[in-house]
């Protein structure tokens, strides 16, 4: 079966819903999504707010 392609609007606006206190499950429900792509979703965005995506994370040289 073919994956499905959503926009970056499309993602963001279900993670918003998310950290708006909606449940994975009901969202995945409300928009026939997998709960596991849900989660997914919030975990990158998690990590992207962590991370710029402009200053990648830079190997520390310990070695003198």
């Amino acid at each position: 079966m073919p994956t499905k392609k959503y926009t970056t609007e499309f993602k963001a606006s279900i993670v918003a819903l998310y950290n708006e206190g909606r449940s994975a499950n009901s969202l995945a429900n409300e928009y026939h999504l997998a709960v596991q792509t849900v989660t997914g979703w919030v975990k990158k965005r998690k990590l992207s707010a962590l991370t710029p995506m402009d200053n990648p994370l830079r190997r520390l040289n310990l070695m003198p």
